[in-house]
Formats: structure tokens, sequence, C-alpha cells
């Protein structure tokens, strides 16, 4: 036979620490023991043991097959709360023993009212009262009058798990009112960042569609030919439609009273210039780039540097990091951009609310049709990976 030794053992036996105490069921049976050792009636004792040894062993045989139903029910009472005060109410019934079953009566009605509504919790509460008047129609009275405790305990019982119901409903709702809120948040964060994706794209095509024009309109005054010429002026025509287009639809990315942005956008020869001033802010940064250096379109290199200016912004936010080091590698088909502090790393890069700034970053490159992934590093630390593929060639 092998030995398990150090084996891992599947889940189902793996010890999982001591199993959690049922509170209800704990106090169910601490009233029972109780009432099976106090002796406070004058006629038929309330303690079963000391009135078992004048009774017949057929009454002491009933007691515990009630306890032992009741205690039952009281373990199922969370899944079906109105069977198990059902099973117990029977319970109660079928027992000799005055207030033997109060205790987990109390308990189940408890749940009933913290669970349920108020009609379901009235009927319990009336179902448990009735339970012990016919008990003491059925086995005869005792020396002492049990009702009044009945009663009260009945109301208290009710009381406070009508209590405990609003409160924890109250919980429940202000819990869902919290995650919508985020999500909304979320929502709005997102949308936010792609309007700025949007305006930031909308410079560099403008950019790129001014060249056009300009290139046009050299071409037409150098070309001699009247076709070539309506041509090039056609193509000019083109794009100064487009350039306004673009210019209408700006409008109505900005807000009314939003200035527009006059600082040029920046590129990846920028990175220095973004490493220097997180040098300044107490962050050390360190700079990287590996493979050939090849020449891309703004926008690709906007995109990229965006990701490493979020990634940085959060890194001094959430990450209590002293250093960061970014590398760039021009792959084959495609620019992987790294991120990696020393951290704490579980917050890193997670803005508040949780996740903002990463969702930005996945925006970004998703628009080129790449991926951003974050986590932790083995050895301590927050690492952000970005993959960007390069445009294909028209």
């Amino acid at each position: 036979m092998q030995q398990i030794g150090g084996a891992r053992l599947p889940g189902r036996l793996r010890d999982h620490g001591p199993a959690p105490v049922d509170p209800g069921l704990a106090l169910g049976l601490l009233w029972i023991v109780a009432v099976l050792v106090v002796d406070n009636s004058s006629h038929m004792h309330v303690a079963v043991i000391p009135a078992a040894l004048h009774d017949t062993a057929a009454r002491w045989l009933v007691d515990a097959c009630a306890v032992a139903v009741a205690m039952a029910a009281l373990a199922l009472r969370h899944r079906q709360p109105l069977v198990a005060l059902f099973v117990v109410v029977a319970a109660v019934i079928a027992t000799p023993a005055v207030l033997l079953l109060l205790g987990p009566a109390l308990v189940a009605l408890y749940t009933v009212a913290i669970t349920r509504g108020r009609r379901d919790t009235a009927i319990a509460a009336v179902g448990v009262v009735a339970a012990f008047v016919l008990q003491r129609l059925a086995w005869g009275p005792t020396g002492d009058n049990s009702l009044p405790t009945v009663l009260i305990g009945t109301v208290a019982s009710t009381g406070l798990g009508l209590y405990a119901g609003v409160r924890r409903e109250s919980v429940r709702e202000r819990t869902a009112f919290e995650q919508r809120q985020d999500a909304l948040v979320a929502e709005r964060t997102v949308a936010e960042e792609r309007v700025r994706i949007a305006r930031e794209l909308h410079d560099v095509v403008a950019h790129t569609l001014s060249l056009i024009i300009v290139q046009s309109e050299v071409l037409r005054t150098n070309l001699a030919d009247e076709e070539p010429r309506a041509s090039a002026a056609a193509i000019a025509e083109l794009g100064r439609d487009a350039m306004a287009e673009l210019h209408r639809t700006l409008e109505l990315l900005r807000g009314g009273d939003e200035l527009p942005e006059r600082a040029p956008r920046p590129v990846l020869s920028d990175l220095q210039q973004l490493a220097d001033q997180s040098r300044e802010g107490a962050l050390d940064v360190e700079l990287g780039i590996e493979g050939a250096v090849r020449s891309l379109p703004a926008s690709f290199e906007l995109c990229a540097y965006r990701i490493v200016q979020e990634a940085l912004t959060n890194v001094r936010r959430h990450a209590d990091a002293a250093h960061a080091t970014v590398r760039l590698r021009f792959g084959p088909n495609a620019l992987e951009v790294s991120i990696e502090d020393d951290g704490a790393g579980a917050t890193a890069t997670a803005a508040t609310p949780a996740g903002h700034g990463l969702r930005g970053m996945r925006e970004r490159a998703a628009m080129l049709g790449g991926a951003v992934s974050a986590g932790p590093r083995e050895q301590g630390g927050y690492r952000v990976n970005a993959i960007l593929p390069y445009p294909e060639p028209l």
C-alpha cells in the first residue's frame, strides 16, 4: 500500500479547520440541558431526569425522541424555516416535559422572523403559543403555570427576529445600492476614457488630414495637365470635408465650457521626460528599450505612451513603491510594453473605484487590437503588460 506521507490530499479529505458552530442550535441544546438539570416544578417535574426516575420508561423515550426530532429540525431551519418550526411545534406537543422544547421553539421562531415577512412571523408566533397550550391540554396541567414564560419568550423572540430581519434587509439594500453606484461610476469612467481617446485620435487624424490637404494643394499647383490638377483639387476638397466632420464630432464630445487642449500629443520619445518627472515625484523609474526601434503611427505611439503614463500614475498613487521599470520590446509583430514596480502589489494600478486605471489601459490596447494583463509578481510588487500589434500596411 502506498503511503500518503506528505502527498497532497484530495479536497474532501483535507483539514479545513474547525467547523463553524451554529449558535441557534447551541442555544437550543443549552436550553434543553438547563431544563434537564433545573427542577422548578412542584407537580410534574420540569427536569425530565428526576421525573423519569418516578415515571415510566415510555415517557422518557418520548421525551428523548422529541428532543432528537426538534434538534434535527433546528439544524435545517435555515433552508426551510417554516417547516423546521412546524416540526419543532409538533415535538413540543408530543413531549410530556413542560418547557423542555421552549428554547428550540423560540430559536425556530426567531429564524422565521428574520427570514420571512411579518405575516408569516405572526402566524408562527401564534402557532408556538398554541402548541404549548395543546401540550398542556394533552398531558395535563403541572404545578407551575408555564404560559407566561411562553408568552414572554415568544414576544421577545418575535421582536428580536423582526428587528434583525429589518437590519439585514437594510444592509442588503445598501450593499446592492453601493454595487449599482460602483457599476455606474465604472461605466462613466470607461465612457470618459473613450471620449478622451477619441479627442486624442481626432488631433492625430486631423494633423494627418492637414498634411494630405497641403500636399494635394502643392501637387495641384505643380501639375500642368488639367485632369491631374482636378484630381489633386478633389483630394484637397475631400480632406477639408473630412476635417470639418471631425471638428463637428469633436464639438459633440467636448463639453460646452471645455477648452481644447493645445499641447502636442506625446509619442514614445517623450517617455524619457515622463520618467524624469516621475523621479522628481520620489519614484525611481528605469526606462529600457529592446529590439530594433521602428517608425510607428502617431496614434499607436500615443496609445503606448498613455498606457505607460497611466501605469506610473497608479504606481505613485496606490503601490507605495520606490522603484519602477518600464520596458519597450519591439518584437517582429507587436510592441510589448511592461511596467513593473516593487510596491505593495495588491492594490497597484487599481484606482478608486478599483480597476478604473486598468480599464482605461485596456480600452486603449483594444483599440489597436491588443490586450493588457496585470497582476502581482512572485518576487513582490506589481506588473502591467501590454501587447500592441503593429498596424498592417494598407
